[in-house]
């Protein structure tokens, strides 16, 4: 586990994958700019890997990114707004059970460049003794208010309230000296700011960003009349350099610098010492009115900060290169631009949230604005239903073959009864978002390879399938909102989280990418962060080495390694039997992934074992909402058990016979098989290739693969491995004939002689026709116009010796026929015609 030292002033990501609180109720994100698609990359799983809600509250003017993942989404992403107009602007990450907490408080969003490419301050605290730091129930008593000074959904109050409680478990520690957690709540942050006796020895500052006529920096140095001032400014910086350059020359000892290095600086740090006692304000403000010198309700941001204090210097500690005053031009300066109202929006949709028996969605209605009538989301009409203050929520009651989501994201489009369009409105899965995971699999912050690669990880996912195994179905009540479909996938998530309900429906592995052509979820777009070539190098949790791929690793397993996972695999597959469906996607696709990894390095070894596994796909019972990837699985077995018979060196006759009892059984729901969706198939088809089942098995047409494979019979095997054999439309055997036609004939009838009286004919001598059937032999050969029959009878011994070339006895019985169909039905009705001398 990660030392809590070696994450103090870490970045979020590096706090969650962490993973201090193994069993997590909550996790709580506020941020200003958001991108949902990198967070869902880089910290959800992980998040959902210790079981815990997950909650994202934002700016929702600054949704930089949507999500990625196919929706409704698994967790919360709520968009809020400030009631007095500000920025929603706090940057906090909350872990907390009933027993333990971690906070951050920080200057970075969450978005690539914040919590990654971008230079940031972060404020760690943890709580995991009998009492906690007293700012943990400061953090706790901001968040129960937080809710009166911004818009936001009834679900965002109550996952602050359980967040807040969870806070609160026990008692806050009393000792001095501690951080004290301020905001723009009820006072302005620049008030809380600890005076100290006299003026202060030095003032240093470091932020992005200051108001045009750089007054919340005068009010600093009003406030603390230092004797030095220290500006930090990063290159990109947005202020007045006018303006900034009158309030740094008030104090006698001033200097500007900037970071030698070429990141942009992103942190925000408020530094004061009086002799040798200093002070630090770190978290979300900027050196701006709205941040520093204003309430929430005098039209202030939503800030969040920590008052700390220090034992050596933050700012001037930062290595830095001088800059003149007079030369601030240099840095790339942007001009300050105030903050765009907000209040004055007439009308958003914060978001559509599904629920057990009705969809809702909730809208803000700007004091210009009027409430819509109804809202169709995705067609589907919803009415006003209620309304707090200036927000109004539309409910309606959706049938089964309704669908929210749009483009494969969790986003939809809205639709207001004035025409207004709204094409992103977030959606969520309630049910699924507020459930906690029963047993989370390895797979949700592991790849497969990963996890086969290490026996406890391997040992915590077989256990992770039996507990799958409790997801019936057919004991899933059905409900009106949603579809079966979502009912079903929200039961297997609750169970073993989303990562294993991925692999069983085929799905790509979405974890954090580990390849160097992966950069792009790290390439986000943040306003307060401008674009840097400095910021392309990648995060060191996402520059571990490339994992192997599957095969690479079995490859690495010893002897004794491969012989106990191969009887596991055997022992799970003996065990889910009666598993239900879910269940058995996931065994099944696991089995032919690990055939075509070469877990079993001859076909012999591992046939039977997949054979069964059809078996078991065949038996279980059928889920409709899962249908496509039942017949899509099924449709691959065949397939891949097929090359696995034809890759014997000998014929194994069990096997065969196995797999034409298997064959006839499915030949039975073709017309099932067949509605298998084609990417479907392609999706459990991927990662199959390889030097078992051949390097371009996944480019198979399966679905003519499988249609050749169920118009054939056993027959139509044990006739491929004749030399020149073919079966026709009536199936008759055509061989070719060699040293004889007759040879040729008893040959290829002593080759099939597990088919008795198959009709087999010999071609290219005289046409010469035969059946046997293990005791008795027809022979007839054309004599002119007509046929001659010739049959022997109790040959107990076979015909393998004449086929070798030694001579038959004389024939029992002869005869003329009209044809050799003719002879054989007087054969087997004992009424030959006239007999030959």
């Amino acid at each position: 586990m990660t030392d809590w030292d070696d994450l103090l002033g870490a970045a979020p990501p590096a706090v969650l994958h962490a993973r201090l609180i193994p069993d997590a109720e909550e996790v709580l994100v506020l941020t200003y700019t958001c991108d949902l698609s990198f967070f869902e990359d880089v910290c959800l799983r992980d998040a959902q890997a210790v079981r815990a809600r997950t909650t994202v509250l934002f700016d929702a003017h600054h949704l930089t990114e949507g999500p990625r993942r196919p929706g409704p989404a698994d967790y919360l992403a709520l968009p809020v707004v400030c009631k007095g107009g500000g920025a929603f602007h706090p940057k906090l990450v909350v872990v907390a059970s009933e027993t333990d907490a971690v906070v951050a408080v920080g200057s970075g969003n969450a978005t690539a460049s914040g919590w990654h490419h971008n230079a940031e301050v972060w404020t760690l605290v943890r709580g995991e003794g009998p009492t906690v730091p007293a700012l943990l129930h400061q953090l706790a008593d901001w968040l129960r208010r937080l809710p009166d000074d911004v818009w936001m959904e009834d679900l965002g109050r109550d996952r602050l309230n359980r967040v807040a409680e969870l806070l609160t478990t026990r008692p806050p520690d009393q000792s001095a000296g501690q951080p004290v957690l301020v905001t723009t709540a009820l006072r302005p942050i620049i008030e809380q700011l600890p005076r100290p006796v006299g003026p202060a020895t030095q003032l240093a500052v470091a932020a992005p960003f200051f108001d045009p006529e750089a007054g919340a920096l005068r009010r600093l140095v009003d406030r603390f009349r230092p004797q030095q001032a220290r500006l930090l400014l990063t290159r990109d910086v947005q202020c007045d350099p006018d303006s900034l350059a009158r309030v740094v020359k008030r104090v006698p000892d001033a200097a500007v610098s900037t970071p030698a290095s070429f990141r942009y600086h992103h942190g925000k740090v408020v530094e004061w010492w009086s002799s040798d006692l200093g002070w630090a304000l770190t978290g979300s403000a900027n050196c701006s009115h709205a941040a520093l010198t204003k309430t929430m309700s005098a039209g202030g941001n939503c800030e969040l900060g920590v008052v700390s204090p220090l034992t050596a210097p933050l700012v001037t500690a930062v290595a830095a290169e001088a800059v003149s005053v007079s030369d601030l031009a240099r840095l790339h300066v942007r001009d300050p631009s105030p903050s765009a109202p907000t209040a004055t929006e007439s009308l958003r949709v914060l978001g559509v949230r599904i629920g057990a028996d009705r969809v809702e969605a909730t809208v803000l209605v700007g004091s210009a604005g009027t409430p819509p009538r109804w809202l169709a989301v995705n067609g589907l009409r919803l009415d006003h239903d209620r309304e707090t203050g200036k927000l109004h929520v539309y409910a309606g009651v959706p049938d089964s073959g309704w669908t929210a989501t749009a483009g494969g994201r969790a986003v939809s489009h809205v639709v207001t009864d004035d025409g207004t369009e709204d094409r992103d409105v977030l959606v969520t899965d309630v049910a699924a978002a507020l459930a906690r995971v029963e047993r989370p699999s390895p797979l949700d912050d592991r790849s497969l390879p990963q996890v086969l690669a290490d026996s406890a990880h391997t040992a915590a996912l077989f256990e992770a399938l039996r507990h799958l195994a409790s997801v019936r179905p057919d004991r899933i009540s059905q409900t009106s909102a949603g579809g079966r479909r979502r009912q079903v996938e929200n039961r297997v998530k609750s169970a073993v989280g989303p990562a294993l309900l991925r692999f069983a429906l085929g799905l790509n592995d979405a974890r954090t990418a580990t390849s160097a052509d992966d950069e792009d979820i790290f390439e986000g777009a943040d306003p307060e962060s401008p674009s840097s070539p400095s910021r392309r190098s990648r995060p060191a949790s996402a520059i571990s080495a490339v994992p192997g791929t599957l095969a690479s690793v079995l490859d690495t397993l010893a002897p004794g390694q491969r012989t106990r996972l191969r009887n596991d695999v055997t022992a799970l597959v003996d065990a889910s039997q009666a598993w239900p469906l879910p269940a058995q996607l996931a065994v099944s696709r696991l089995m032919l992934l690990l055939v075509a990894g070469g877990l079993w390095s001859e076909a012999a070894d591992w046939a039977d074992l997949l054979y069964w596994v059809l078996v078991q796909l065949w038996d279980t019972e059928q889920e409709e909402s899962l249908d496509g990837e039942h017949a899509a699985l099924a449709t691959v077995g065949l397939v891949a058990l097929r090359r696995g018979i034809d890759l014997h060196d000998e014929p194994d006759g069990q096997q065969a016979g196995q797999f034409e009892e298997l064959r006839i059984a499915y030949r039975e729901w073709t017309g099932w098989l067949a509605t298998a969706p084609p990417e479907t198939i392609q999706r459990y088809c991927s990662g199959l290739g390889g030097h078992t089942l051949g390097l371009l098995f996944e480019q198979t047409d399966f679905t003519a693969e499988l249609r050749w494979l169920l118009g054939r019979t056993a027959l139509h095997d044990a006739v491929e491995r004749l030399d020149g054999a073919h079966v026709d439309a009536k199936g008759v055997v055509h061989v070719e004939a060699r040293r004889s036609a007759r040879h040729s004939l008893i040959a290829a009838l002593d080759a099939l002689r597990d088919f008795p009286d198959v009709h087999v004919v010999a071609e290219g001598g005289p046409e010469t026709h035969g059946w046997w059937n293990g005791r008795r032999l027809l022979v007839v050969t054309r004599s002119g116009p007509a046929w001659r029959a010739e049959l022997w009878k109790g040959l107990l011994t076979g015909i393998a010796v004449f086929a070798r070339g030694t001579p038959l006895r004389p024939a029992d019985q002869k005869w003329t026929a009209a044809t050799p169909e003719e002879a054989f039905t007087q054969a087997t009705a004992g009424s030959q015609g006239a007999l030959l001398r």
